[in-house]
């Protein structure tokens, strides 16, 4: 068994994510990401999601669209709670959001308080498109603050193109941070950044960051895949990227 999850964004689905899991089984990975900002009845779908997770034997982390801090510093504690027990509803073992309005004020007490509540599960912070939410500096600023509470870095490889920030420099001071890898490879296209499915281009940015990890470091592929067939072809380019780097 591999570490690698399938986000279930992947996919350009017309039914819900519960009819992709069996699927996804089948392509011999560790785990699949539920994404929130897919469901239309939140309630609904997390049942029938729950029910078939538990058919199968994956790893399940879930995504949500919350920032972790709101505008004034404080913790989005109402809903980073609903997220938490949305989580333990779909037996998921990971959850991860996004950093949001991290400030040097901001109440980690408050953050390992909520978080005690909910043993069972493990908070990751994600890298994302935005100014505040992704920059290195707010990032190593809440890790290193973060230090008793049970959080880890999510390191999104090609968000930091969308907010001018240098991947080496990020992988330099948040490595120790990380513990999930979303992988993919970001183009420009007609002016505008785009994600695609990663290849053996030897010009791909992804290979080289992943080249500062630890191969046993949990990775998701994130990026369009037309079919969950694919997906074994995609962890190879994965692998045979790392045994590159051994070599």
């Amino acid at each position: 068994m591999n570490s690698i999850i399938i986000p279930l964004n992947a996919f350009e689905t017309t039914g819900f994510q519960h009819t992709m899991i069996g699927k996804i089984h089948e392509q011999q990975v560790h785990g699949v990401e539920i994404r929130r900002e897919l469901m239309k009845k939140v309630d609904q779908e997390i049942e029938l999601i729950a029910e078939e997770l538990k058919k199968y034997p994956l790893f399940t982390v879930y995504s949500a669209p919350i920032e972790l801090w709101r505008e004034n510093g404080e913790l989005n504690t109402q809903e980073l709670k609903a997220i938490l027990e949305e989580a333990v509803s779909l037996g998921a073992q990971w959850v991860k959001v996004s950093l949001g309005f991290y400030q040097p004020q901001s109440p980690i007490a408050d953050l390992q308080q909520l978080l005690e509540a909910f043993p069972a599960l493990r908070l990751f912070v994600e890298n994302d498109q935005t100014s505040h939410g992704g920059n290195i500096a707010s990032l190593h600023a809440f890790f290193d603050n973060a230090y008793e509470v049970p959080v880890s870095m999510t390191f999104d490889i090609g968000n930091w193109l969308y907010v001018h920030e240098q991947p080496q420099e990020a992988i330099k001071k948040l490595r120790s941070f990380v513990g999930y890898i979303h992988i993919k490879h970001v183009i420009k296209n007609s002016g505008k950044l785009v994600t695609t499915a990663i290849s053996n281009g030897s010009n791909e940015m992804w290979k080289d960051i992943l080249k500062g990890f630890s191969h046993s470091t949990f990775k998701a592929l994130e990026f369009p895949i037309d079919e969950p067939e694919q997906v074994p072809g995609f962890i190879s380019l994965v692998q045979a990227a790392e045994q590159e780097e051994v070599q």
